[in-house]
């Protein structure tokens, strides 16, 4: 019978933190779908924007990453699209620090408009991409930040 105990002692608790281990990452990797789902539907609808103009109104590096080569930078441009009225709207981009010079303050832009937010408002050029981490905090043109 103390044997029965002994084993048990040992086998409940590791059976507890294998159920618990088990949903902590079921719910990361459910996450991380979530996040590969919204950025590819960010690509597609990116994909679908129409071109327009914008100034920079001002810029902020967020961060750095890949030993400080890269920037998370965040945007506040004025976008001017073609036969409509000027707007403001806040984005954050991806881009090497080397290219932080094409988003100072008064610098144009070429953008690209989200056709189903123009509040979202993607980079239409080459050293520069929409943030993954944009993306997966959700945040939207609609929802500004």
């Amino acid at each position: 019978m103390g044997t029965i105990i002994a084993i048990s002692a040992i086998l409940v608790p590791l059976l507890v933190v294998a159920v618990v281990l088990f949903f902590v990452f079921r719910r990361d990797d459910a996450h991380l779908g979530a996040v590969k789902a919204r950025m590819a539907e960010i690509e597609e609808r990116a994909a679908r924007a129409r071109p327009a103009n914008a100034r920079v109104v001002s810029s902020r590096t967020r961060g750095t990453f890949e030993d400080g080569a890269m920037a998370f930078v965040d945007l506040r441009l004025e976008v001017q699209p073609t036969g409509a009225a000027p707007y403001l709207a806040n984005t954050e981009w991806e881009m090497n620090m080397s290219s932080l010079s094409m988003v100072e303050q008064g610098k144009p832009v070429a953008v690209k408009i989200d056709g189903e937010d123009p509040g979202l408002v993607y980079p239409d050029v080459g050293w520069a991409k929409l943030s993954r981490t944009y993306v997966a905090r959700g945040v939207t043109g609609k929802g500004g930040r």
